[in-house]
Parts: structure tokens; C-alpha cells; sequence
């Protein structure tokens, strides 16, 4: 394995152009060779995927700013290069001389994909045509670096005196910084959630979600109104009319008119909701009419204290970090017979990061993961999992990947977790289970290298077991006497799922809205325009001094026109769900077949044969409105 405890700047270089210039050399000798096989290309794309993993991907994680700064560097000379390989009128020829004559089923996917991506690099477009996309290209790789550094290095802090942050419970205080009497709250998603679901303040709490969504809106609008402008730029040169058709014509939606189809069937149902779910949650006074974005979790928090009958602060208590994720582990290994090992961690970039290995149960060992789940000054600012490895090369024989988070640190806080929290380690956990299990002899279709609209589904499966008794009692375990949540606690716990969820989902479509507008036909509007329009759809007054588009990473890492994969995927993984509701939430049974059926084949199978091998039918919303408690 990689060894990213003793990386420089001068060794990480040294690796970048030593890996550029092999790789230059095998594509020079497959130009020359007689006879040329589709492992040819798959070893050129093992070699740069893995240079990404060990180089690239310090951008987001490592601690030393120089060492981040040339992650970052590095990605756009690999993006770039991976570019002029496909943009390649030489290899281009040795792509089309292969014989597919006696290709199986993966071999065939991976030709064709292949082939798609020699289309989008410009191959058949007049050469002005392919000039000007690649000049779009290149700069696009520009920005969407630049964006996603922009919200990296926002060191946005604000100050509050103890009486401004009534609410949050004195493990909460101490967890915060202090200068002098005030506390500091940071953008990081500890201190961001304990304001946003406990402080009774109102005030505090605007400021805060302000803060917090108007994160690199000076740096990052011109950014991704550039980028946005050059996507149908690009896509016009294709011949489609918007960059959304562009994106999604080999997705499972095929095209926006069925991401608005969904929309369009789904809005009236969590509207109607919405409006009953205000009247129940509004406290502390507030009129309906007035209710604001920065209201709802606090609203629904109070909700679920009241009707599990725990404070939230209390309920932090029994799902310390460490214990949570354990008993996760054990969950997973005896629902998909699977067995997780702690591993030394002395090759990671950071003393906090963990790495761990999967196996099968009674089998061969499947991946490696890393965990590095506590906030950094400069880090990834969200949750996400990066593969590092698809594995299957001399150099790393089994898949890498590594779930990067903000959850609380127990080296410098309580490290308790919220219930929202919570739900984040499970879903994430699910992309990890995705990118171990998933096989394929080509990196292109290991683990999560599906279609985009699919892959949340088997981290949105993830989220049902936290709300589940029989998982529920198991992975709550209170910091002082180690007690679980009891079973009645845990089952009013489960009642309180649905508290607000029409008005959290809402919140939700309004970013897919957002993210169709900004791709569509409509496109040149400005931003704050489009995030005027989307809001409307959740039925909250919208400050018009908030632009939270230039925080929005999504947009710039890989998710354009895709956002609303993650109610598609929703509803898909709740339809996947519905077996284990019939047959037993922690069935083994169950758990061994969707292991085989839907994690194993990675991206070698199109996402609706996979969940149809499942299900026994092809998909449809039924468990989703029945799990939002929306009417049919």
C-alpha cells in the first residue's frame, strides 16, 4: 500500500511525472503494436486512477497546506492528461482496429464506454469544433478545482456570547473554541449542527445559516457562472440544446424530461405535507407566514425530543463515535456475511485516520478503507467516500477507498454524535461497502463506478437500519453507564422519522431544481435568480441576501445535472429496503443476495437489470411515499 505519512511535495512530483511519463510510453507502444486488446486501455486507466488516489486526492485531506495545494495542482495535470489521451487521433484508431468478435457481456460494456468517451473528447466533430472543446475542457478541469478550493480554505468564523447560544448543552459549549468570553463558531458541521437543530436564539441561529450558505459567494459565483456558460457551450457542440440532455443521455433518467417527471409527480404530495407539518413544528412564538430556513431543523429537533421523549442533548450521549461505528460493522458483517479488521494506520496522511480491511466472512480478503471522519483546518468540508485504488495492479492488488467526513473528534471534544449524524456514517459506509465489494475486471466498473443517478442508492439502503429497533438498541450506548436506548424509546425514535420530512425533502428538491435551472434552457439567468426560483418550491420565505450556490460543491464535483440522482437513487433504495421490511430488517438471507446482486457487479450491469434481479420487478416509488407517509 501507499505509503502517505512520509509524502512531500518534491516526492508527490516525482511520482506524478514518473507515472505520466510510463504511461506515455505504454500508449506510444500500443500505437505501434500489430495487435492491440481492450486491457490496453484499462491498464492506461488503472495507472492514472491510481495516480490520482495516491497524489490528487491529498488535496482534500492532507494537513500540510503546500502538500494540499499540490494535490490540487496534480489533479488538474492529471484531469488534463487523461484529456489528451482520449483527445488522441492515433489511439483513437487502435480503438476502433479491436476485435470484438468474441467479447462476453463486460468486455462489450467496456468497449462501448470506451467508445462514448473518444465521442465526448470530440472525435467526429469538425476539427474547429474539437479545438474549441478542448479549450472548454481544459478550462472547466480549471475551475472546478478552483471551486471546490474556494470552500476548502473558507475560514468563516463568527462570535457569540454564551447567553446568544442558549440551548445547546454544556458538553456542546465546551466542545466550541473560546476567545475571551465568547465562543467561536466555525463552518464546520459539528458546530453548524449544534447551532442549527438547539439554539433556542433565533437570531443566532440566522446569522449562523448565513454564514454558513453564503460560504465563497464572492470567489466561487463568477466561477460557476463561467463554468456554467461553457457546459452549453459544449453541449451545443454536441448538438444537444442543454447541457442537462447532454449529461443525462446514458444515465437511468435518459433525460431532463423524466428528472422533471419525478418532480413534477413528487412536488404537489411534499407541498401538501409541508403546509400541515409547519402548522404541527412552529414553536417559540413564530407565526406561520414567518417560519424561515433556519427554523425547520430546530423545529423538527424539538419535535423529536418531544416525542421520543429525550432531549437531543441527551440523545447525543448514547452515540459516542467510536461505539456507533463498531456496532455498524457488526451490523454489516452478519447482515452480508462479511468480516471488518482493524489495520495499522501507520501509512495514512493523519494520526486520526483509521484504516481498515473488508472479507468476505469466511473467504478472501475484498478491499481496504480509511477512515478520516474529524474536521481539519483546509479538508474536505463535507461527507463523501474517494476511491484511491479500483485495485487488480501489481502495484495495489485490492480496491482502496476512504470515507472523509466532519463528525465530532473525541481527541478534542466529546465526540458525540448527533442522530442526523449518525444517519451520515451509515450512508456514507454504504458508498464504502459499494466501492469494496464491487468486482470488475476493468477500474471504469469497480464498486461504485455506476451510473450516477444509481450510486446513492446502496448508501441511501444504509440509512433505513439507524432508525430500525433491532438496529437501534444496538448501536446506542450511553457514554456514562454504556445502557442502551431501550426498545420503547428506540421504537418512538422510529416514529419521529417522518418529523418534518416533507419540508427537509423540499429543501432537497429545491437544489436538484437549482441544479436542472442552471443547466437548462434557462441557463444565463443569474444566480440569484435561479436561487429565488428553486426556493419557491419549499414554501419558506427565502432571504434574497443569500446565494448558497457558490458553497454548493455538488455542482462542481461531478454532480451537474445530476443532483436529483439523490431522490432518484431515494426512492430506488427504499424500494430496495421493501424486501428487507418483508423478510426481516437484519436478515442474513436478504442482506447475502443484495451483496451478490447489487453491490458485487459494481457498474458491469445497468442499474435497472441489477434492482430488477432484486426485486423480482422493475422499480417503482411505492416504498418511498409509504416511507414519507405520502399519499399515493
Amino acid at each position: 500500500m501507499f505509503n502517505y505519512s512520509d509524502v512531500t511535495v518534491e516526492s508527490l512530483r516525482k511520482d506524478l511525472d514518473n507515472t505520466i511519463s510510463e504511461c506515455k510510453e505504454l500508449i506510444k507502444d500500443l500505437k505501434a503494436s500489430s495487435e492491440v486488446k481492450l486491457n490496453n486501455f484499462n491498464d492506461m486507466e488503472s495507472m492514472i486512477y491510481d495516480l490520482s488516489g495516491r497524489v490528487a486526492f491529498l488535496g482534500d485531506v492532507h494537513p500540510d497546506e503546500k502538500i494540499r495545494d499540490f494535490g490540487n495542482e496534480a489533479d488538474s495535470k492529471i484531469q488534463n492528461f487523461a484529456l489528451e489521451i482520449f483527445n488522441d487521433s492515433g489511439l483513437y484508431e487502435k480503438y476502433n482496429d479491436i476485435d470484438i468478435l468474441n467479447l462476453d457481456e463486460e468486455d462489450l460494456s467496456f468497449h462501448k464506454d470506451l467508445g462514448l468517451d473518444f465521442k465526448d473528447a470530440g472525435h467526429g466533430l469538425s476539427a474547429e469544433k474539437k479545438e474549441r472543446l478542448i479549450e472548454i475542457e481544459k478550462k472547466l478541469i480549471e475551475l472546478g478545482i478552483s471551486f471546490s478550493e474556494n470552500i476548502a480554505k473558507d475560514k468563516t468564523e463568527l462570535m457569540f456570547l454564551e447567553n446568544e447560544l442558549k440551548g445547546l448543552s454544556q458538553n456542546e459549549l465546551q466542545n466550541l473554541r473560546k476567545e475571551g468570553s465568547n465562543f467561536v463558531i466555525t463552518m464546520a458541521y459539528p458546530d453548524i449542527n449544534a447551532v442549527s437543530e438547539n439554539c433556542s436564539v433565533r437570531k443566532t441561529r440566522e446569522v449562523v445559516w448565513k454564514a454558513f450558505n453564503n460560504r465563497s459567494v464572492k470567489e466561487n459565483s463568477p466561477i460557476l457562472e463561467e463554468a456554467v456558460v461553457l457546459r452549453n457551450e459544449k453541449a451545443k457542440l454536441f448538438g444537444f440544446n442543454t447541457w442537462s440532455e447532454y449529461r443525462l443521455q446514458n444515465r437511468m433518467a435518459k433525460g431532463p424530461s423524466n428528472v422533471s417527471s419525478m418532480y413534477e409527480e413528487l412536488i404537489p404530495k411534499l407541498q401538501k405535507a409541508a403546509d400541515k407539518e409547519k402548522d404541527e413544528l412552529v414553536i417559540d412564538n413564530i407565526k406561520i407566514n414567518d417560519i424561515a430556513p433556519w427554523d425547520i431543523r430546530y423545529f423538527v429537533s424539538a419535535e423529536r425530543a418531544k416525542v421520543s421523549n429525550v432531549e437531543n442533548s441527551e440523545l447525543k450521549k448514547y452515540f459516542y463515535i467510536h461505539d456507533v461505528k463498531n456496532e455498524m460493522f457488526k451490523v454489516c458483517e452478519e447482515v452480508f456475511d462479511l468480516k471488518i479488521k482493524r489495520e495499522s494506520n501507520h501509512n495514512a496522511w493523519h494520526d486520526d485516520v483509521e484504516l481498515w480491511s473488508l472479507w468476505e466472512k469466511d473467504g478472501p480478503q475484498l478491499a481496504y478503507f480509511y477512515l478520516d471522519l474529524h474536521p481539519r483546518d483546509g479538508k474536505f468540508t463535507h461527507a463523501a467516500v474517494f476511491d484511491i485504488s479500483s485495485g487488480g495492479t501489481e502495484r495495489q492488488e485490492l480496491p482502496i477507498c476512504s470515507m472523509v467526513a466532519n463528525f465530532p473528534n473525541p481527541n478534542t471534544g466529546d465526540g458525540l454524535m448527533t442522530f442526523d449524524e449518525v444517519e451520515t456514517l451509515f450512508h456514507e459506509f454504504g458508498h464504502v461497502l459499494h466501492n469494496g465489494i464491487g468486482k470488475s475486471k476493468y477500474t471504469r466498473f469497480v464498486g461504485a463506478n455506476c451510473e450516477w443517478d444509481f450510486v446513492e442508492a446502496p448508501s441511501q439502503i444504509m440509512e433505513h437500519w439507524v432508525w430500525k429497533v433491532e438496529c437501534l438498541t444496538r448501536i446506542s450506548k450511553h457514554i456514562e453507564t454504556g445502557e442502551s436506548l431501550s426498545e420503547q424509546i428506540c421504537a418512538k425514535l422510529n416514529k419521529s422519522k417522518n418529523i418534518g420530512v416533507s419540508l427537509l425533502t423540499l429543501r432537497q428538491v429545491s437544489f436538484g431544481l437549482a441544479d436542472q435551472h442552471l443547466h437548462g434552457e434557462n441557463f444565463n439567468d443569474s444566480l440569484i435568480e435561479v436561487e429565488q426560483t428553486s426556493q419557491k418550491v419549499t414554501t419558506i420565505a427565502y432571504p434574497d441576501d443569500i446565494n448558497h450556490l457558490a458553497a454548493f460543491g455538488h455542482l462542481l464535483g461531478g454532480y451537474d445535472a445530476a443532483y436529483y440522482g439523490y431522490i432518484w437513487a431515494e426512492i430506488i433504495g427504499d424500494d430496495l429496503f421493501s424486501r428487507f421490511e418483508n423478510e426481516g430488517v437484519l436478515s442474513n438471507k436478504v442482506g447475502i443476495e443484495y451483496k451478490d446482486k447489487i453491490l458485487k457487479p459494481g457498474g458491469t450491469i445497468p442499474a435497472e437489470y441489477m434492482v430488477k434481479n432484486f426485486l423480482g420487478r422493475k422499480w417503482n416509488d411505492k416504498a418511498f411515499l409509504s416511507q414519507k407517509n405520502l399519499s399515493k
